[in-house]
């Protein structure tokens, strides 16, 4: 039955076909999945123990409507948002296109949500903890496009948000607000980790703060990335966002892609950035994972976590399942007693 729906559900628009799904998952329309992790998957991170290394990547539950539905399909963990203080609608639609012979999406949807005062409730109305002990929930954060001054807004979430969240992650990379990605040059990102880092003494806070990065930086950007990282211990990167390369599609359109064409250049940042930090900065891997090998791929260049999205989208409920118990005999027939053994391997 739900295989029947998610086929129904490829025809339709990408946005509705979202928005279906997002009703669908609150009315309880889905699968639960049920397999018995291994403990060959399990690690600690930031002093959080994760069952798996697969989650589900900020923008999919943009308005932590659907968490509980999300941990129940079988990831280890979701990232809400991203979150801005004020709502906002968004760039004009349609603003996601599918490429399914590319295995590829293009959005242009621009942080659209409802704001964090309705994003602070449904963390709190869901009570996710109470069912969940074993998951882990990140905040992704970012500012309104109309903001002169990134800070105050990034300011504004974490001291709202950060006690409702096992991690929170500064978003820095999203191609459809305008200017936002300026903020990855050197004295810009130095200066928001900075902030950051002080919010958190602040407030008493131990919570581990994560920077999400483009996958269009420069090689002198990358450096700087890296070492401004180390500089000031930063918990973690997410490596990467989509990108405004879109030359492997057959049109050009607005927005950022996602999805295989972005498999190796993700990969890439990921290698170049775990060799830049000799693996001491945590790394969450994104883009273009659609099987176990992939998972085991971005591993292996220097990701402790991956997480998914688009592929997630493409093939439906059981994907998380299938991967996860793929990732296990992976890991086995390889010979390694637990996953933490692949990190950084092939860097």
């Amino acid at each position: 039955m739900y295989n029947l729906a998610h086929r129904f559900l490829k025809h339709l628009n990408p946005e509705t076909a979202h928005n279906l799904s997002i009703q669908a998952l609150k009315l309880g329309l889905y699968p639960k999945i049920n397999f018995s992790n291994s403990e060959i998957l399990e690690q600690t991170i930031w002093g959080r123990r994760f069952q798996t290394p697969i989650g589900l990547s900020a923008g999919f539950d943009k308005n932590a409507e659907v968490i509980k539905p999300i941990l129940n399909l079988g990831f280890s963990f979701t990232e809400l948002g991203t979150v801005t203080p004020l709502a906002q609608t968004g760039n004009p639609k349609p603003r996601i296109h599918r490429f399914p012979k590319q295995n590829a999406l293009v959005n242009s949807l621009g942080f659209n949500n409802k704001g964090m005062e309705i994003f602070e409730n449904n963390i709190i109305n869901s009570n996710f903890k109470e069912n969940f002990q074993d998951k882990i929930v990140g905040i992704n954060i970012g500012n309104n496009k109309e903001t002169k001054d990134i800070l105050n807004d990034l300011e504004l979430l974490f001291d709202r948000l950060h006690r409702l969240g096992d991690y929170i992650v500064i978003n820095l990379s999203s191609p459809n607000t305008p200017g936002l990605r300026d903020n990855l040059k050197s004295n810009s990102f130095e200066k928001i980790v900075n902030r950051l880092h002080q919010l958190r003494d602040q407030n008493h806070s131990r919570i581990p703060i994560l920077f999400k990065i483009s996958p269009d930086i420069t090689e002198q950007e990358k450096k700087d990335i890296a070492l401004i990282s180390l500089a000031n211990d930063i918990d973690g990167l997410i490596l990467t966002n989509t990108s405004i390369d879109k030359t492997s599609l057959e049109k050009e359109l607005n927005g950022g892609l996602s999805g295989r064409p972005l498999f190796y250049k993700s990969n890439k940042i990921i290698r170049d950035i775990y060799t830049l930090t000799s693996g001491k900065i945590k790394i969450i891997g994104v883009g273009g994972i659609f099987d176990a090998n992939d998972i085991l791929t971005k591993m292996k260049l220097g990701a402790s976590l991956v997480q998914v999205y688009t592929s997630f989208t493409y093939n439906g409920p059981y994907h998380i399942k299938k991967m996860t118990l793929d990732l296990i005999s992976l890991i086995q027939q390889q010979g390694f007693r637990n996953i933490t053994e692949v990190i950084g391997q092939h860097s």
